[in-house]
């Protein structure tokens, strides 16, 4: 029993590290988008780079936490649960690579009229990653605030949907006015749909927390 206790525990404190990497690659977009705002892609790049290290950081440890799992840690009821929970946290940080990389390779003028907007989305998506950062952390000493910041994070959500939806908005508009062209329309607006997926992957992964949690209370 004693045994069992400390692979939980190593876990519990894998977990805590993951999700913070996971919260750190996610920040790491901000200065990546402030240089694409500007055409600097020189630092840009090398901006990507760090941040798909996180990634690359990211997916080591929820391996080792998946090989804790595999030698008994937890019981099998709420294993399942967190080896999913580990899956959905590390598809966060996956996608902000992905979305790196789609800026990095875009090379394109941001136009000055879209930036506030950009600023305002990104503010939003890296707020939802430290509420899920959050409400994991608490996972395992409160429930009940585990449970409230998984609710904050779906509120999040909501603001983060109605955001894009309104950049995307200005971008055809943008277009329409012959103030972009279609290139620029097109990649623009793929990087503002995987930024909204940033978002969506936060929700599924407190959800996961909710389901874990309403177990624990019974």
């Amino acid at each position: 029993m004693v045994k069992l206790f400390k692979k939980e525990s190593q876990v519990e404190k894998l977990a805590k590290e993951h999700v913070e990497i996971v919260h750190q690659s996610v920040h790491k977009l901000k200065t990546v988008l402030a240089y694409f705002y500007v055409g600097d892609f020189e630092k840009l790049d090398k901006e990507v780079v760090e941040l798909s290290k996180l990634e690359h950081d990211a997916d080591e440890i929820r391996r080792m936490m998946e090989l804790e799992f595999y030698h008994g840690a937890f019981l099998p009821f709420d294993r399942e649960d967190r080896i999913a929970l580990a899956e959905l946290v590390d598809s966060v940080s996956d996608m902000a690579e992905e979305t790196a990389y789609s800026i990095c390779l875009s090379r394109l003028n941001f136009p000055k009229k879209g930036e506030k907007d950009f600023q305002k989305f990104v503010d939003v998506i890296c707020e939802t990653v430290s509420m899920l950062t959050q409400c994991i952390e608490k996972l395992d000493v409160d429930l009940g605030e585990s449970i409230a910041k998984a609710h904050q994070v779906e509120y999040l959500e909501d603001e983060a949907d109605a955001m894009e939806r309104k950049i995307i908005k200005t971008l055809y508009k943008l277009y329409r006015d012959e103030k972009i062209d279609l290139l620029t329309l097109l990649e623009l607006k793929n990087i503002t749909i995987k930024l909204g997926t940033i978002v969506d992957r936060a929700e599924n992964a407190s959800d996961r927390a909710l389901i874990i949690a309403a177990k624990r209370r019974g």
